[in-house]
């Protein structure tokens, strides 16, 4: 399962949140409101238990690899027991994304996690407009994989989608009075 298939799954049960709570029938909604939370609370014990179990130090390394899978690092998040601050699972993807990108002249730096936005400052050594919005998609994918609950991505440095350098503008030339 990626990302984009747990977003759809999440996006599901607020769904059928909101119609449990448009249930005119005050038990029916009651129960069904009880019977999830119920099972929030259940799945959300058992991930605590298991964020318990994989932080002994015989399992560190256990920890760091399923905390990193983006299923189980949503699901973490989901239940308010990931094991790394929102920063640090930004900071480690960028760390991650670092020599991909600096083979493409590209540096990245992370500003800031505030308010569920990231700021990430990226440093290209050529402007290809083709290869930037690459670039700033693979940065983006493998940011919400590392934290799914950010509202917002902020990259600083690239080109806007659509933009076209004023070097690449070439001078309309004139021969005789035509403009060509």
């Amino acid at each position: 399962m990626n990302n984009s298939e747990f977003q759809a799954y999440t996006q599901r049960i607020e769904r059928v949140l909101e119609e449990v709570s448009t249930l005119t029938d005050n038990r029916a909604r009651s129960s069904a409101t009880e019977l999830m939370q119920s099972l929030m609370d259940l799945h959300g014990a058992a991930m605590s238990r298991m964020v318990d179990l994989l932080s002994e130090e015989d399992s560190r390394i256990s920890l760091s690899k399923i905390a990193d899978d983006p299923l189980i690092c949503g699901m973490l998040v989901l239940y308010g027991v990931h094991p790394l601050s929102l920063e640090d699972r930004v900071q480690h993807k960028i760390e991650e994304l670092r020599p991909k990108l600096q083979k493409q002249g590209t540096s990245l730096e992370l500003i800031s996690t505030e308010n569920d936005v990231v700021r990430i400052k990226v440093q290209r050594s050529h402007q290809d407009q083709h290869a930037s919005g690459a670039v700033q998609g693979t940065i983006e994918q493998a940011i919400r994989e590392a934290a799914p609950e950010i509202l917002e991505i902020v990259v600083e440095g690239m080109l806007p989608s659509g933009f076209v350098p004023l070097n690449m503008i070439q001078p309309a030339m004139k021969y005789e009075g035509e403009t060509l």
